[in-house]
């Protein structure tokens, strides 16, 4: 048996449709009571009673921001939601192995690829240089292959390249040297010599022993600057011809 009359029924069925149909509460306004309990300790009746909810309902919000953050507080809207497509869990995860196995490819290519093509070492050094605002010092000197000490000291060393008239003659020594696949040191101050070249003896060692220290660590070292322009300006030395 029904204890309501039909003037009850109707108004109970007013009053359920306008609870129905009862604004959401925004964004702000379920973070700031959020926060009125977990922040300024407030009980959450009372918060709710000013806010005009339920303490569940103040809960379940409070519960959603300690799990999804601020996104678990904006309002969803109303009804029955489409349901969505059944998600593979494993599938993120496969997704990234196959990220990790292709850049793991790609660095042995890279690698492989700079092990048969020279490229000196002052070259990799100017290109760390133009990339290391983007990427870390350290994995771009991974990636090319050369020393993260050897890196800074080629770009901390206050005169680390070469004059130009020493270019010059270094590669006419190098000439020299691959042409008659010669190194006696006589021999190519001789020959450099007929050319026309103004050089003594103590500077084309000087150069012979930079032309090794740029083979060995890849840059070009720093003068020296206690030889002075005008002692290689003095009297050419008498060499034997052979």
């Amino acid at each position: 048996m029904n204890i309501l009359s039909k003037g009850e029924k109707s108004m109970a069925g007013t009053a359920n449709k306008e609870k129905d149909t009862k604004p959401q509460k925004t964004f702000e306004q379920r973070l700031r009571a959020v926060k009125e309990v977990t922040e300024k300790k407030r009980k959450k009746g009372a918060v709710a009673k000013e806010l005009g909810v339920h303490p569940n309902t103040l809960k379940n919000w409070i519960d959603a921001f300690e799990a999804e953050g601020e996104e678990g507080l904006i309002p969803k809207k109303r009804g029955r939601q489409p349901k969505s497509p059944s998600v593979d869990p494993n599938r993120r995860l496969r997704e990234l192995d196959r990220e990790v196995r292709r850049l793991r490819e790609e660095n042995e290519i890279l690698q492989k690829f700079l092990g048969k093509v020279k490229i000196k070492k002052t070259d990799r050094f100017d290109a760390i240089t133009e990339m290391k605002e983007e990427h870390k010092v350290r994995r771009l000197c991974m990636t090319l292959d050369v020393s993260e000490s050897g890196y800074y000291n080629y770009v901390n060393r206050p005169d680390n390249k070469l004059s130009d008239r020493d270019k010059e003659d270094i590669l006419v020594i190098r000439r020299l040297m691959e042409t008659e696949n010669v190194d006696d040191a006589d021999w190519i101050l001789l020959e450099m010599r007929k050319e026309g070249h103004r050089i003594n003896r103590r500077r084309l060692l000087r150069l012979l022993d930079q032309m090794d220290m740029i083979e060995e660590d890849g840059f070009e070292p720093e003068m020296n600057p206690d030889i002075e322009e005008a002692a290689e300006e003095e009297l050419l030395e008498p060499v034997a011809a052979e």
